[in-house]
């Protein structure tokens, strides 16, 4: 009989070939996708040299270094050229630092909503630091996204002007889906002619107010939040204005301490809504003057939306009233409320000039010390649904 021995070498080759595999599956699996991937080694906070600025043109770009403070600026840092600020910057100010952009340079502020950019104090005290200061027609500036605390503090000019966001004359700005706040002052500071603005959609609380501007510039504000001030309101200075401007419903009301006059070739163009308010003995002048383009007011509410014209002190005799020297056609006032208007110093809430052309209707005319409408014998008016409450007279002719 043949006995057959087992042969053991086979499958000493077999299990070591299995166990090669084995180890090669596991060092494969250790080194695999649950391995954390290397994080970028994070830049350390970088202190702007004060001793140099950003010479006109030359280009400064600030990138986003770490998730804490990025740069640190402790004195005004003028830019002469271009500064570009990419999205997730946080930017700390020391003790009335600030930044002044030249009439050579241009600031890019390109935040996101999910990155926004952040100018602070080191301080977290409103006015700890001045601001951001732009004197430049460049159409490159604009801030977009950003959040700007702590500001409003020192001013960068011998005029005074403050402000968290202060514009000089004749300068191009875009600002949209900003936050403004904390502020000593002022939120915004636009109170010199020529400037080319677009204001959308900002935010500005926690302020002295949110915006002090310029007659022509409250057409460029669209949308936001205004609320939650010391004075919630837009502060508009005494000015003329021309050309065509349109003033938005906002969520709070337009002051006008020294009223407002509408010469010349202006439109002047209230939508639903609006609430002014006029400080002691100023009116609203529509008024072409000795000669030029007849100037127009159009202010015509709804029924739920009517726009309200008072002062900023509920007496009798607060302010003028609305006066118009002006035979435009397109003057025409509608589903509106005047009221506290009126004095020795205009003797109708409405005074009519000679010749004057002016539709009124659906109007509220109340707490009216003189005449609700003062009316030239040769102006054109023409009036339907008026109501008075507590006047001392409806129509005088003079």
């Amino acid at each position: 009989m043949k006995i057959f021995k087992k042969n053991n070498t086979n499958r000493k080759v077999k299990n070591i070939v299995i166990s090669f595999f084995a180890l090669t599956l596991l060092l494969l699996t250790s080194c695999g996708e649950d391995d954390p991937a290397p994080t970028e080694e994070e830049l350390a906070t970088k202190t702007i040299d004060c001793s140099s600025s950003v010479a006109a043109g030359e280009t400064l770009t600030l990138e986003n270094r770490n998730n804490g403070v990025d740069y640190i600026i402790n004195c005004v840092y003028v830019v002469k050229g271009d500064i570009i600020i990419k999205p997730g910057v946080t930017i700390q100010f020391g003790t009335n630092a600030g930044l002044k952009v030249n009439d050579t340079g241009s600031i890019q502020v390109l935040g996101l909503e999910s990155e926004r950019i952040v100018f602070t104090g080191e301080d977290k005290t409103p006015g700890a630091w001045r601001g951001i200061f732009i004197d430049s027609n460049d159409t490159k500036n604009r801030i977009e996204y950003a959040k700007i605390e702590y500001a409003g503090g020192e001013a960068f000019n011998s005029n005074g002007d403050k402000g968290s966001v202060i514009v000089w004359s004749d300068t191009h700005l875009n600002m949209n889906n900003t936050t403004i706040t904390n502020s000593e002052t002022y939120g915004f500071n636009a109170s010199y002619g020529g400037d080319e603005l677009e204001l959308v959609n900002n935010t500005i609380t926690n302020c002295n107010a949110p915006m002090f501007i310029e007659g022509a510039y409250p057409t460029t504000i669209s949308g936001g939040n205004y609320t939650g001030n010391t004075t919630d309101a837009i502060i508009v200075t005494a000015d003329q204005i021309t050309g065509n401007h349109n003033w938005s419903k906002l969520n709070v009301p337009y002051h006008l301490p020294e009223g407002l006059r509408v010469s010349a070739g202006g439109k002047l163009t209230i939508m639903p809504g609006v609430i002014l308010k006029f400080g002691l003995d100023t009116q609203l002048n529509i008024n072409e003057g000795a000669s030029g383009p007849k100037p127009s007011l159009i202010a015509v509410g709804t029924a739920q939306e009517p726009i309200i014209f008072t002062g900023l002190n509920n007496v009798l005799g607060a302010w003028k009233g609305i006066y118009f020297d002006s035979p435009s056609p397109l003057n025409e006032i509608g589903f509106t409320t005047i009221e506290y208007a009126s004095n020795p110093s205009q003797g109708g809430a409405i005074a009519n000039w000679a010749g004057t052309v002016l539709n009124v209707h659906d109007t509220t005319f109340k707490n009216i010390q003189y005449c609700s409408i003062l009316n030239s014998s040769s102006a054109t008016l023409t009036t339907s649904n008026l109501d008075y409450v507590n006047v001392g007279d409806q129509i005088c002719v003079w």
